[in-house]
């Protein structure tokens, strides 16, 4: 178990000191503490991804003018076009078969073809413009022919549910209700969606809507990983779970020092896991055995994600957190970059009050490239800082 002097720091407020070995050292002023390979000014950027050679992203910012859907030159990052609906916060998007998906507060949910910015169809919603803002906290989940909404708040006012969509027309194709709000945001795994609760439960359902397994854990959980039959999650029970993804038997347990906020990364031979306790893990994907483990600077929010066989991670920054774990501390804000093997790369801080662009939040990787979220822009971090650090 962590000491309590660790537990008393993942509730801490901004501010936290904690020195990083290798880190870059900030200039401040218009200097940014990593190479970039450009930076567009969309506010409150939601996330980015990538179909059919199209950079997309969107904004969670409630105003009309920020835009549910961009298209972004992946080469320079100026605007291409450009989809917006009425007042309201929006989700991050999903993109599949060239196409963006994305829902809004403003009680709307919209398909975009990726290459025009021509709006395929456009379909409103029912009772989320009163509820509370985690109800658009997660990207839609495409499944089969259907795009699913995960529709979820914080508080006991919005119906707890997975909203599956006609991909091509936005007509109902099924809604399950929840038995509890989200935990961490939905997967898909094979044909099927598996879904994380704050009550303990995972759920899985068939491209159908009907349930297929639950397992309950007991506590809290992260966001659910799959690929190759294995589906895994972070639970608050300080342990690593993971699932058949057929049939939801426990494969394997894996052991932590605290929970899990950010979905595990799972690939054919490893698991990777960034947790509360500050550490980075990496587990034998058949056997569950811990492989090698890496302490950061901070409970670990984004990540690790995999680019050109290097790990990126992103400790600190924004991360909403749901369930018992309380409110997660935003500084240090560090990006890591590490070898399969456990080896660090490189550690740069990112806590420089006078970043251009505003502070960084989040850390995504979409195609080829590393992308951060900052308070007022999106940078993409160039390639060179990734590879030859």
């Amino acid at each position: 178990m962590p000491s309590m002097t660790r537990r008393r720091a993942l509730a801490a407020a901004v501010g936290l000191a904690t020195s990083t070995a290798g880190c870059t050292t900030l200039t401040g002023g218009e200097d940014f503490p990593i190479e970039r390979a450009w930076h567009s000014g969309i506010d409150e950027p939601a996330g980015v991804a990538t179909t059919s050679g199209h950079l997309l992203a969107g904004s969670t910012s409630p105003f009309t003018d920020d835009p549910l859907v961009a298209a972004l030159d992946p080469t320079t990052g100026d605007t291409t076009w450009t989809v917006t609906v009425q007042k309201g916060l929006k989700s991050p998007l999903a993109v599949a078969d060239g196409r963006a998906f994305a829902f809004s507060m403003a009680e709307t949910a919209v398909a975009v073809d990726a290459a025009s910015g021509d709006v395929v169809w456009q379909r409103p919603l029912q009772d989320v413009d009163a509820a509370d803002p985690g109800v658009v906290d997660y990207a839609p989940i495409p499944l089969a022919d259907s795009v699913v909404l995960p529709i979820s708040g914080t508080e006991d006012d919005v119906r707890d549910r997975l909203l599956a969509l006609d991909r091509d027309t936005g007509d109902d194709h099924f809604t399950h209700d929840l038995t509890a709000s989200l935990s961490g945001p939905p997967t898909r795994a094979g044909s099927g969606v598996i879904a994380p609760l704050v009550d303990g439960r995972v759920v899985a359902l068939d491209s159908n809507g009907r349930v297929t397994w639950t397992h309950e854990v007991g506590a809290p959980l992260s966001g659910v990983a799959a690929t190759d039959g294995l589906a895994v999650v972070g639970a608050a029970t300080e342990e690593l779970l993971a699932f058949d993804a057929d049939t939801g038997q426990v494969a394997w347990r894996g052991s932590l020092e605290n929970t899990v906020f950010a979905p595990p990364l799972v690939t054919p031979d490893h698991v990777y896991v960034g947790g509360a306790d500050y550490v980075l893990r990496a587990f034998d994907a058949a056997s569950g055995r811990e492989r090698w483990r890496d302490e950061l600077a901070n409970a670990i929010t984004h990540g690790p994600y995999l680019i050109r066989d290097r790990l990126v991670t992103l400790v600190g920054g924004k991360r909403r957190v749901r369930g018992h774990s309380g409110t997660i501390p935003y500084s240090p804000t560090t990006l890591y970059v590490h070898e399969r093997d456990g080896t660090r790369v490189r550690a740069v801080q990112l806590d420089e009050s006078h970043v251009d662009g505003g502070h960084p939040t989040w850390l995504q990787v979409a195609g080829d490239a590393v992308y951060l979220g900052q308070t007022f822009g999106l940078t993409k971090v160039a390639p060179e800082a990734i590879t030859d650090a």
